[in-house]
């Protein structure tokens, strides 16, 4: 049995969000990301906050209450993550759903994503 494409205005839809996808490389801690991800991010091209903030004796990290925006989700030994650009510093992040609050203030953050993206891609090679 043959699968087959999805056909009409749902199948060009799903064909054409396939071929606009993008490779980013992502280094994050001790790893390095390479994930596809579609025109948009799942959530959209909005700043999300992290729980906590610096001085925070909780929840002490260095981006704790800083925006992020959550690019893709990533399996990564058994566990689900998002990958996150950060704007603080302009790196990257894994964090669960559970460390992502919604964030009123989304100025730039299309912008920022689209820099993030820009930076990190990576081109695709001819043979």
């Amino acid at each position: 049995m043959q699968a087959m494409e999805p056909s009409g205005a749902a199948g060009r839809r799903e064909r054409r969000r396939l071929r606009h996808k993008t490779r980013l490389r992502a280094p994050t801690g001790r790893w390095i990301i390479e994930t596809d991800l579609a025109p948009e991010a799942p959530l959209g091209w909005r700043f999300w906050t992290l729980a906590g903030f610096p001085s925070d004796p909780v929840e002490p990290r260095p981006y704790g209450g800083s925006r992020c925006i959550p690019l893709a989700q990533v399996e990564l030994q058994g566990s689900t993550y998002w990958l996150c650009a950060m704007e603080l510093d302009e790196s990257f992040g894994l964090f669960t759903a559970h460390e992502l609050f919604p964030c009123p203030a989304q100025q730039g953050a299309a912008g920022f994503a689209r820099r993030m993206i820009a930076l990190h891609a990576i081109e695709p090679t001819l043979l």
